[in-house]
């Protein structure tokens, strides 16, 4: 578009993104409109640009110029219509500067030069566009020189036919002392497309010698000697088109010579001829050596053929030689248009010999007729003569010796065509046959490439075909019907072997108020060709006549005719060859006969891939069923010629409704695809069905489906030394009785049928899968079950028939026993909070450990401390808490257990006497970090009760602080953790090691039962089912209704210009160093992500000599601001310590007060912070994410500020819970900053996957993998 159309906002953008390369919508606001309020200008103008092609969406938020876009800022800049662009702004340390050089330097105009260097590529696609003559007026003479060249080689590719040189009117701008230039550019462009008459006037009278010569000199050599004979005048080595002709000929007669030649002329090149340099390099890399479409372009009207380019087609097809599959091709189509054309110009002449030498024909004119005749040999000379002669002077060598054989057919491969109904769609692919003589389901080609890059594959039957099919392929052509009908290898969508029956339409002659109408029957066969499948293996092609797909407009409405108008309408019809017809009008016969469809309703049932496929149908015989109700009103008598059926689809839908109402479906339609439960109802009730007297059928493809429930099974368990045996059987019916070996065998994590038999199925409810998919997971091979899992396998066989030994029965008894609370206890527990306290009781009486998994905030060290007061009379009790707890441990034992005495560890030198005095009543209250020091005192006796609080500290089984645990000697084990599992599966065991040790095996027993648990939801499924007896968790959502919302906000932040160059610069440093490590990826990747983290929160904490701003600091403080403003507390987390210091100072100046807590922190400075917030109006509390994530309740907060994302969101969740729990009466809002295309909005992605992991396993499914080294090395990646 004109650079002078558009405004100066618009001129403004274009050169913004030109310096940026790429910008969001949000920093074009922030630095084009920062002092005025963009309203919908910035969206109207990006919305224009976008619509003229100057800009285009690069990702969601990110804008970029086109190349119509450069061009039209350059011609802009050059007018005096746009300022020129800032180029001081471009940031060095990024290499963009080199990459705006191209467009500086055109935007210079006269005074601009060719950079020393360039991306060849961005200057091609500027200069591809339909204005880039623009640039000639107004640029220097070597920009000149270079735009001429281009512009010249360019049509001389295309080579199309004009009176005078293209470029002739577009040179007069240029300097004079190009005209020598000019006068070169224009003879060439004379010599190869001007008229093919005269001698030759231009500087390459040593091709005219070279065809005159007729000694034995080899070809190679000759060829390079005419090179050195161009005139001195001119350039050594012609800098145009003559380059590619010239190394087409050398190439095919000496390869090794010729790819020397081409590598030293296109170093001589530099960058000042891409066009050239592009064109040789795509040679070296054979990129016209396939081809492609080159069959199709010879098919083109003469006028529309772009000579150029299939000269380089031609001689990249000649190296494969004359016997290869590629060239074979040529002799299959016809190219007389081509070859029998009066040559317009010498390149056309050129084209035209090379074409007839790779057909096996001779050259009609110099000098390839002359070029072949002086090297070849005598037809008559033998073998031994010819071996003498050298190769590079034969021009067979050209043809053949050169070549690579690509595409030769082998006998393991075939060609199918896939036929799909719908549309009808044609489908080409290629199988292959494996060692067992089975074919693969193949892969898709483009039928447009088969007649090149798999002509070998094509036999006659695909050739007569492939004849038919145009290159553009929207519809298959009427041609293409009658070979594909008759092909070997036609399929139907599914693979299936397919015969295609051809037949013509009905057509009907009905009267109407106006006369009488034509109507076809089926109406789709108006397109010319209809397919109706009649079976698997058998479909019928509707193929309308094109006589009458002619007559049809005038057959729609045909006015009263008299009687010799009804004759010839008669003859008309009749002589239409192969054409059904049926009159309903007096004195018009057709040759047709039409009857009253006599099928049946019915009720179809297909089982296919797990779902129950429910039709409504009629049915007549043999012949496919049909809609009940839809589908056409006329059909044809299977393959009876001129005998139909008439349909009253009026009358069918009343049936299908009866149908409907007695199914028990309850949805509309005639069709459905059932599953679960509503596919075992319907197989439930088809007995009764039957006997109501609907016809019931399945499809002959189908497995018949019978319904088992739970009350089938049946089980007994016997006492085995350490296990239990357990044996079982499935009642199908009075007479078959299934053994549980055999349906355990074939049950699959998500199945619910089983193959009984060939023909029969057995659909199982979702209890009774339920209950087998568990009692899989639990048992052996032998069907066994260890003594660990027998409380587990209790639950699970509640509601089955079960049988057992006394000692299965007395496990059983005594298990269902729920022990007793003293109501005392709970009353001052909420209801959720009572059935925990009874839930772990009940589990502590008969021996098991368990997980308090609840939502933070819901009062999990409460229900502990009351089970706790219940045990209190069995002995001591060992509590363990991070560190910053335990003041709260201690609160909360005098509030709600007075009885109980905490023992706290004041003087290192009383605690192995502590410990081994410790007594009933008693709580040895100790925080991880001093378990290494109390290693030996704490092994050495036995708990009544262990409670580790915030149990997520041992989720590394490897660790000292977790084996130590293990080892510890205890009767009731209780784990109390939020977050039970963070990461990955080996958390959980490691967690039951402790609670229930030996219940999930070892940890190699455990990856191999339940390793696929993360990415397979019914391995997940069964996982639940051995833990979920010892594992409880309550949402908030769930149980605390009157619980303020808590909104959570991801607050984006963009980075200054100058933040932005130094993280990029970052990023690109940190990617070096991390694929140039060896074996310590991994701490170089983790290491550089958090350099790059930290400069995300300020430049300041990488670069203590940053002197400008911070970006998310300013934000921060302006979030705090508006929060202290409205009234707010807010509670700020991250875990830099040293970024919360930079906030600090910025309070301090601002005169905010504020409590602060880290992990430098001493308990006495940490009680007084945590207090004092409590109970004084102080609006600010900064904390590092480490020291207060867990454990403080502090509601007196409404606002939580998350500086800086963390790996793992639930230690976020757990910070931001601080505020948002039990006692919180005001909505939480709760802000996350966030980077703009930082890794920190790639953690955030990372976020939704790992609470994934967490939900999945406690009461859902999960598809969360690890995080590898190539996974944190991908989030380096820009």
């Amino acid at each position: 578009m004109s650079a002078f159309t558009l405004s100066s906002d618009c001129h403004a953008l274009l050169s913004e993104l030109q310096l940026q390369r790429a910008a969001s919508t949000r920093y074009l606001q922030d630095t084009l409109y920062a002092q005025r309020s963009p309203g919908q200008a910035l969206t109207d103008r990006l919305n224009q640009l976008q619509q003229q092609g100057l800009i285009r969406l690069r990702t969601e938020q990110q804008w970029s110029l086109t190349a119509e876009g450069t061009l039209t800022l350059i011609l802009a800049v050059r007018s005096g219509a746009c300022p020129m662009p800032d180029w001081t702004r471009v940031p060095t340390v990024t290499g963009q500067e080199m990459a705006q050089g191209v467009v500086r330097e055109l935007c210079l105009g006269e005074a601009g030069q060719i950079p020393a260097y360039y991306q060849s590529a961005d200057l091609l696609s500027l200069l591809d566009q339909p204005d880039a003559h623009r640039l000639l007026p107004g640029s220097s003479p070597a920009w000149q020189q270079l735009l001429l060249e281009h512009f010249a080689l360019q049509t001389l590719l295309d080579a199309e036919p004009e009176a005078r040189w293209p470029l002739a009117s577009v040179t007069a701008a240029c300097s004079p002392s190009l005209a020598s230039r000019l006068e070169a550019l224009a003879s060439e462009w004379d010599w190869l497309c001007g008229p093919l008459a005269g001698e030759v006037t231009t500087h390459w009278p040593a091709l005219q010698q070279l065809a005159e010569q007729s000694d034995e000199q080899p070809l190679a050599e000759r060829l390079l000697g005419a090179l050195g004979q161009a005139p001195a005048a001119h350039e050594p080595w012609p800098r145009m088109f003559s380059a590619l002709l010239w190394l087409g000929w050398l190439q095919q007669a000496d390869p090794v010579l010729a790819s020397e030649q081409r590598k030293k002329w296109q170093r001589s090149l530099g960058n000042h001829f891409p066009l050239l340099s592009d064109l040789l390099g795509q040679w070296a890399g054979d990129r016209h050596g396939q081809a492609i479409g080159l069959f199709d372009t010879l098919q083109l009207p003469l006028e529309e053929l772009h000579w150029g380019y299939l000269w380089l087609d031609l001689c990249a097809l000649a190296r494969h030689g004359e016997q290869s599959p590629q060239v074979a091709i040529l002799h299959k189509w016809d190219l007389s248009h081509v070859l029998e054309a009066e040559p317009r110009h010498r390149l056309m002449a050129f084209c035209q010999d090379l074409l007839r030498l790779l057909l096996g024909e001779g050259a009609e004119r110099p000098p390839l007729q002359q070029l072949r005749a002086a090297p070849a040999l005598d037809a008559t000379s033998d073998a031994e003569d010819e071996d003498k002669t050298p190769a590079s002077a034969s021009w067979l060598n050209w043809l053949q010796g050169l070549g690579r054989s690509s595409g030769v057919r082998k006998a393991q491969e075939r060609l199918v065509w896939l036929l799909h109904a719908e549309g009808p769609e044609l489908e080409c692919k290629i199988q292959k046959q494996s060692t067992k003589g089975e074919w693969t389901a193949g892969r898709r080609v483009d039928p447009a490439l088969l007649s090149t890059q798999y002509a070998a594959l094509l036999d006659e039957a695909d050739w007569a075909l492939v004849r038919t099919l145009p290159r553009g392929m929207s519809k298959l052509p009427r041609d293409a019907w009658a070979p594909l009908a008759s092909h070997p290898r036609l399929f139907n969508a599914k693979g299936q072997k397919l015969q295609l029956a051809i037949s013509a339409p009905l057509l009907q002659i009905v009267a109407t108020e106006q006369g009488m109408s034509a109507v076809l029957s089926p109406a789709a066969a108006a397109r010319g060709a209809h397919i109706v499948p009649l079976a698997q293996d058998l479909w019928q092609l509707i193929l309308t006549p094109q006589a009458l797909l002619d007559r049809l407009p005038a057959l729609e409405s045909i006015p009263l005719l008299p009687a010799d108008g009804l004759a010839e309408l008669q003859r008309t019809l009749d002589a239409i060859p192969e054409l059904p017809w049926h009159s309903q009008v007096v004195g018009l016969g057709g040759n047709a006969e039409l009857t009253p469809w006599p099928g049946v309703p019915s009720v179809q049932l297909d089982w296919q891939d797990g779902q129950l496929v429910v039709q409504l149908v009629t049915r007549e015989g043999e012949l496919p069923p049909l809609p009940l109700g839809k589908g056409e009103a006329i059909v044809r008598q299977g393959v009876r010629d001129y005998h139909y059926w008439q349909r009253d689809l009026a009358a069918e839908k009343a049936e299908a409704q009866l149908l409907r109402n007695q199914l028990p479906i309850g949805l509309p339609g005639n069709e459905w695809k059932l599953d679960g439960e509503q596919a075992l109802t319907l197989v439930n009730a088809l007995p009764e069905l039957v006997d109501a007297g609907v016809v019931v059928h399945w499809h002959q493809d189908s497995a018949r489906l019978k319904s088992l429930d739970e009350a089938a099974l049946s089980l007994r368990i016997e006492r085995r030394q350490d296990w239990f045996q357990v044996e079982g059987a499935l009642a199908l019916d009075e007479h078959q009785i299934l053994d549980l070996r055999l349906i355990l065998r074939q049950l699959t994590p998500g199945q619910r049928t089983v193959q009984l038999d060939e023909k029969t199925s057995l659909m199982l409810s979702d209890k009774l899968v339920e209950r087998l998919t568990m009692l899989g997971a639990m048992l052996d091979t032998e069907q066994r079950i260890n003594n660990k899992l027998a409380y587990p396998l209790a639950r699970l066989l509640s509601a089955v028939t079960t049988a057992g030994d006394d000692a299965w029965h007395s496990l059983q008894q005594e298990w269902q026993q729920e022990v007793e609370c003293a109501p005392e206890l709970l009353t001052a527990l909420r209801d959720y909070q009572k059935e925990g306290v009874r839930w772990m009781a009940t589990l502590a009486h008969h021996g098991f450990g368990a997980c308090l998994a609840d939502d933070m905030g819901l009062g999990k060290t409460l229900q502990a401390l009351m089970v706790l007061r219940m045990r209190q009379h069995l002995g001591p009790a060992l509590v363990v808490v991070p560190k910053s707890v335990v003041t709260n441990w201690q609160e909360e034992v005098t509030r709600f257990a007075p009885e109980l005495e905490v023992v706290v560890f004041e003087n290192p030198a009383e605690r192995e006497t502590l410990i081994q005095e410790a007594k009933a009543g008693q709580i040895i209250l100790v925080n991880y970090g001093m378990l290494g020091s109390l290693a030996q005192s704490l092994k050495s006796r036995r708990w009544a009760s262990m409670v580790l609080d915030e149990a997520q500290q041992i989720k590394n089984a490897g660790t000292q602080r977790a084996k130590l645990l293990f080892q510890l000697e205890g009767d009731f084990r209780l784990a109390l953790s939020g977050t039970p599992i963070e990461n990955h599966l080996g958390e959980l065991w490691s967690l039951f090691t402790f609670i229930n040790p030996g219940l999930l095996g070892s940890l190699g027993e455990f990856k191999r039962r339940f390793g696929k648990a993360v990415k397979d939801p019914q391995h997940m499924a069964l996982l639940r089912a051995v833990i979920s007896p010892f594992i409880l968790r309550r949402l908030k959502q769930q149980v605390l209704t009157e619980l303020p919302d808590k909104t959570e906000i991801i607050h984006h932040i963009s980075l200054s210009p100058e933040e932005r160059q130094l993280y990029e610069a970052t990023r690109r440093e940190v990617v070096q160093q991390v694929q140039s490590a060896d074996g310590r990826a991994l701490m170089h990747v983790l290491s550089g992500l958090t350099r790059l983290r930290r400069l995300c929160c300020s430049p300041e904490l990488v670069m203590p000599e940053w002197s400008q701003t911070s970006s998310k600091l300013d934000e921060a403080m302006a979030l705090l601001d508006e929060a202290i403003d409205g009234g707010h507390r807010v509670l700020v987390f991250s875990q830099f310590v040293d970024l919360l210091s930079l906030l600090r100072a910025r309070i301090e100046q601002r005169q905010w007060d504020y409590c602060y807590l880290d992990g430098g922190c001493s308990a006495k400075s940490r009680q007084e912070s945590i207090l004092r917030f409590r109970h004084d109006p102080v609006p600010l509390f900064l904390i590092s994410l480490k020291a207060g994530g867990t454990g403080l309740n502090l509601t007196q907060a409404d606002t939580v500020l998350h500086l800086d994302p963390w790996w793992n969101p639930a230690v976020e969740d757990q910070a931001s819970d601080r505020a948002h729990r039990m006692g919180q009466t005001q909505p939480v809002t709760v802000y996350r900053l966030v980077c703009e295309q930082t890794v920190e909005e790639k953690i955030v992605a990372l976020h939704d996957e790992k609470r994934a992991l967490a939900d999945g396993l406690l009461s859902g499914q999960s598809e969360v993998r690890g995080l590898d080294v190539e996974s944190l090395r991908a989030l380096l990646m820009s």
